[in-house]
């Protein structure tokens, strides 16, 4: 499986040497962040950007926290599997 943008540009930090440093940590931080940013998008009075050609902060975070998760072998909770599921149902669906 590909790595994800995300931990790709993750790991192009100099402080990490190789993809296992990137912890979950940060993959979940990323992830709360890009929450933190959409919850925003969504009640500010700015006009909504066009689909354009690439996929949204949190439909990315989303694919790399799987990826991190499923990479270390830990199981993927139901939830987090499930908002994947919607975003790129969502996703799918403005293109």
């Amino acid at each position: 499986m590909p790595m994800p943008a995300l931990l790709r540009s993750l790991e192009s930090r100099p402080s990490l040497r190789s993809p296992a440093d990137i912890t979950l940590g940060m993959v979940f931080a990323e992830l709360t962040a890009a929450r933190s940013a959409h919850q925003l998008d969504r009640v500010s009075s700015r006009p909504v950007p066009a689909a354009g050609g690439r996929p949204d902060r949190l439909l990315t975070s989303l694919e790399a926290c799987v990826a991190a998760l499923a990479e270390r072998r830990l199981p993927v909770p139901p939830a987090l599997r499930d908002e994947l599921r919607l975003r790129r149902r969502l996703w799918s669906e403005r293109r």
